[in-house]
């Protein structure tokens, strides 16, 4: 085989990785596609949403309590 040849085989399967990389590293170009990043991004930029924790009972106040405080 010629140095010719290896040059060939070399150049033809680089074209075709590079083609193959380039496909799958494309944009989306569906109609949707504008909206969907919009909206990734909306969502990064966003808080997390915080959990709703039910408030904590309040203890009723016991007589002693009562008049450890002053009351009556």
């Amino acid at each position: 085989m010629s140095g010719v040849g290896f040059l060939l085989i070399a150049v033809v399967v680089s074209l075709v990785g590079s083609i193959i990389v380039w496909i799958r590293n494309r944009k989306p170009t569906h109609f949707m596609s504008s909206v969907d990043d919009f909206q990734r991004e909306m969502d990064a930029l966003s808080t997390p949403p915080v959990p709703s924790t039910p408030p904590r009972p309040v203890r009723p106040v016991q007589d002693a309590d009562k008049r450890r405080l002053g009351g009556r």
